[in-house]
Parts: C-alpha cells; structure tokens; sequence
C-alpha cells in the first residue's frame, strides 16, 4: 500500500468518525424511533441466527449479555470500511444502543449488508466491549447474496466475546484484509 492510499484511507476513517458528531441533535422522537428500529432489526436477526444456528438460541439463554448489530461492508482493491448499528443487552435487560466502524486494509472489492452477534459469558466481557469495544481481526472473507440474504459465517477475534456470529444479509465481496474495529455506546440513543 502506497503512503497515499494509506493516507487516504486515514483521512476516510476520520470523516467516518467525525461527520456525524456535526448534525443536529436528534429530537426525543426520533431518538425513540431510531431505538425502535434497531429492537426490531434485532429480533429480525435472532430469528435469522437461529434459523441457520439452531444451537445459538440456548446459548443465547446461557450467555450473560448479547450484542446485535445490522450494517454494511464495502471494500474497493486496497481498503474499505464497515459501519453499523446494534443493541447490546444484559441478563437484567439493560440495554445500550450501540455503533460500530471498521477500517480494513487488503486486497478485495465489492459490497455487503451483513449481521453481527455477540454474545458474553460473564460481566466484565459485556462491559469491555459496551465500553471499551476494540477488537482487531484479520478476514478472508468471499460473499455474494440475494435479497434472500442467507448463511455466509466469518470469524473475526473479537476480544472478549464467548460466541460470534456474522451472516451475510445481501451484496457480493471478496476480500482479503486485516482491520480494526471499533464499537461505541451511542450517547444519544441512551440519553
């Protein structure tokens, strides 16, 4: 990678990051509607994971916290990046509203939606990761879905985390790449 393409890539994170703190706080409704979309888009992958993972519902039952996020990869040759947005929820049912970003740098090209699920073992995993969040991994990762969505697993070392799950929900993405990822409470979906 050449020190432009990495500069570039720098520069791209950072916008990532940044540009949404620059819009306007969002008002008490759509704050609302916003938490509304996501619990809906997370029972909608439960049943998904369970479908595909028949297994993960006890361990879902067994786990101390889970963690459930919708969002989208896009990879052009060099590098690309991830975002997304999820709910993690504890064995009492507190939950936070979440983010999450990623940039990657390898080899790849291409788009996908994907879903991700976590889920925790005991209390100081769930609350590293709803408050710290980093997590490096190294992905080969070949993708190409409908509308149908459908099962397409990829592992990543997501420090912390008991089980891991990643569906494929639609797009086509090849890649080869190593990135960081970082997940975040989202301040105003938990004011």
């Amino acid at each position: 990678m050449t020190i432009h393409r990495a500069l570039l890539l720098c520069i791209a994170s950072f916008l990532a990051c940044v540009l949404p703190a620059c819009q306007s706080a969002p008002t008490a409704e759509e704050r609302s509607a916003d938490r509304s979309k996501i619990d809906a888009e997370r029972e909608v992958v439960l049943q998904k994971l369970y479908a595909i993972y028949p297994d993960a519902k006890k361990q879902m039952d067994e786990a101390y916290g889970s963690a459930v996020f919708s969002g989208t990869n896009i990879f052009v040759i060099f590098g690309g990046g991830s975002g997304a947005k999820g709910v993690a929820i504890d064995k009492a049912g507190k939950k936070t509203y979440m983010s999450m970003s990623e940039a990657s740098a390898g080899l790849g090209v291409g788009a996908k939606g994907f879903y991700i699920v976590c889920l925790f073992n005991n209390d100081l995993d769930y609350r590293n990761f709803t408050e710290k969040g980093w997590s490096f991994n190294a992905r080969a990762d070949a993708a190409a879905k409908g509308d149908g969505g459908g099962e397409a697993g990829n592992a990543a070392n997501t420090s912390g985390v008991w089980k891991y799950y990643e569906i494929t929900k639609d797009g086509v993405l090849l890649q080869a790449a190593v990135g960081v990822r970082k997940f975040w409470p989202e301040k105003y979906l938990n004011d």
